[in-house]
């Protein structure tokens, strides 16, 4: 009898799979350094403000975040992984180990928050490659998540516990069901796109535009094929039942507390499309995300994606026009708003990053066979060897300088942060518990002993606005106040650009707090100043993206220009 035949076992990794974990590996290092910026202060508002500590306040309210104008399946992942990391149970805890950490040194929370948000950028990287595989072959997916991995906006927020870089996880194994359908329309592919979108909506409101792609997909397949129409329209209706359920198993008080959940969606809709922050660009929105594109996807990259969205519908726009159609509807989505920022539009990238992949590969193809028909011989291989070069060629100098921007803000991240130099200068030069008004240049632990929580103030703040009244603070300030600042013993005054800028960006919007500055100029000396630039710069126009990140090269290290000022009459005066 003859030995059955076995299946040989791969005697080496593919040249694939090799490429696609060197990309992963370089995009980790990108993601871990710098990632302890700012700690045990979380200097970004909305980090100190939500996600983590939302995880952390479950162990003693319960699993209903009782918040959801950011929906939670991000704040449950770290729930669990607080639970794990303490060992504590998830359900039914008080989490003491967890309490006690946060209101302490929560470093360790916000380490555990941060890499998960990298981890699952990473992740989403990944599954691109399999979707860009799917949709146009290994080299576009490989490609693809060189994209994902390297431009700087999905890197810079891998270093923030925020639901942006995470959300693109689940929405790449939406997008990957997307490109099933496209090409083959299997029941599994509904079933992924489905799960994918769920997920994603629980955790980013703005994925559920993937749904409309998800039905144009299937409309395209139907008009074709009206057979097909009808077996994969119950494939269609799987996907909804399977989406909403992901949904509310991501975001399960959306239906217990169902006012709660209804009331918070419309009060972020009225905050994002109706209430204007100081210091937000007079712009609108559309033209606003375009330009950011030009930063956080890189200039190269975009015109890039902008060719290969071209090249793919007019090769078979059944199957670009789907996720042509996501892009565009997000994009003029986000741009109706009046807030602006740049990490909203993020949900677009993968598609960005598939389509600039295409390009990328196909214009490499050209050059390779232009290259290889002007040689002599007919050496076998030569044009494969070519077209790889021109695409590896191509793919370096389109991500070069995204790549310079990444590694500057890694090394800018890794840095002191001025808050945290301000605040060691005044404690040596002025002393604990000195009487100092200090606008909001950071979290409520910034200025507590040994930035903890739960700590008591390290100063005697004047009590300007703070906390969900940040944007009232201009509305506080005028020349005025300055007088009460010296009646009251406040001899020490501290500004940062974060808040300044808002104002001089516009100084009409709030005259009475541009006076304030400029007679804060005349009336006091200023006895030290910290500064993120390059010696000679000067900090950017205030942006909410730009004073925010480091993209800019005159960045030297984080934080605000910081300005700290000693009034110099009344009793202020010696």
């Amino acid at each position: 009898m003859n030995a059955a035949r076995k299946r040989p076992w791969p005697s080496k990794v593919s040249a694939a799979a090799w490429t696609l974990s060197g990309i992963l590996l370089f995009g980790l290092i990108l993601r871990i350094w710098g990632i302890r910026h700012g700690l045990p202060v979380a200097f970004h508002l909305d980090e100190y403000a939500h996600f983590t500590e939302s995880a952390v306040e479950m162990f003693e309210n319960g699993l209903n975040p009782k918040y959801f104008q950011n929906p939670p399946a991000y704040t449950y992942l770290l729930h669990v992984l607080f639970a794990i990391a303490y060992g504590v149970s998830p359900i039914g805890s008080l989490g003491e180990p967890v309490r006690a950490a946060f209101d302490g040194d929560p470093t360790t929370l916000y380490l555990i928050a941060r890499l998960a948000s990298t981890a699952l950028g990473l992740a989403a990287a990944w599954i691109l490659y399999f979707a860009g595989k799917r949709l146009y072959g290994t080299a576009v997916g490989l490609v693809a998540t060189a994209f994902l991995t390297f431009t700087f906006l999905p890197v810079h927020y891998a270093h923030i516990a925020l639901n942006d870089v995470p959300m693109l996880f689940p929405l790449c194994i939406g997008l990957l069901g997307l490109a099933g359908i496209v090409t083959r329309g299997n029941l599994v592919d509904y079933a992924v796109a489905g799960l994918g979108l769920g997920l994603a909506t629980g955790t980013k409101y703005t994925a559920a535009a993937l749904s409309v792609a998800i039905f144009a997909a299937w409309a395209i397949r139907a008009w074709e094929d009206r057979e097909r129409a009808k077996r994969e329209f119950m494939y269609l209706v799987g996907a909804a039942a399977i989406s909403l359920l992901a949904f509310v198993v991501s975001n399960p008080f959306a239906v217990l507390d169902a006012d709660k959940f209804l009331g918070d969606l419309r009060r972020q809709s009225s905050l994002s499309s109706g209430v204007e922050k100081l210091g937000t660009d007079d712009t609108t929105g559309w033209i606003y995300y375009l330009k950011t594109l030009l930063w956080g996807f890189g200039a190269l990259p975009f015109l890039m994606s902008i060719v290969g969205a071209v090249l793919a519908l007019r090769k078979d726009w059944r199957k670009a026009l789907p996720f042509v159609l996501f892009t565009v509807i997000v994009w003029l989505f986000m741009g109706n708003q009046v807030r602006f920022y740049a990490r909203w539009l993020m949900p677009v990238y993968p598609v960005l990053a598939l389509f600039a992949a295409y390009g990328v590969v196909e214009i490499g193809r050209m050059i390779g066979r232009s290259i290889a028909e002007r040689k002599t011989g007919d050496e076998p291989g030569r044009q494969n060897r070519m077209t790889g070069i021109a695409i590896v060629g191509l793919l370096f100098v389109v991500l070069l300088s995204p790549l310079v921007h990444v590694i500057h803000n890694d090394v800018v991240l890794s840095r002191t942060d001025t808050r945290n130099q301000a605040k060691k200068w005044l404690l040596e030069n002025v002393g604990e518990n000195e009487k100092i008004a200090f606008e909001l240049i950071a979290p409520f632990a910034y200025f507590n002993k040994n930035s903890e929580r739960g700590a008591e103030p390290a100063f005697e703040l004047y009590p300007l606005p703070r906390g969900a009244e940040i944007e009232k603070q201009a509305q506080a300030l005028s020349p005025a106040r300055i007088d009460e600042f010296a009646q009251q013993g406040y001899c020490y005054v501290v500004t940062g650009s974060i808040q300044k800028g808002r104002v001089t960006k516009d100084p009409s919007k709030r005259p009475a707090a541009a006076a304030y500055y400029a007679e804060l100029e005349q009336r006091a000396e200023r006895i030290a100043r910290f500064s993120p630039m390059r010696p000679g710069r000067p900090v950017p126009t205030f942006n909410f993206d730009i004073s925010y990140n480091y993209y800019p090269l005159a960045f030297e290290r984080p934080g605000p220009e910081i300005d700290v000022y000693r009034l110099n009459q009344g009793p202020c005066a010696n």
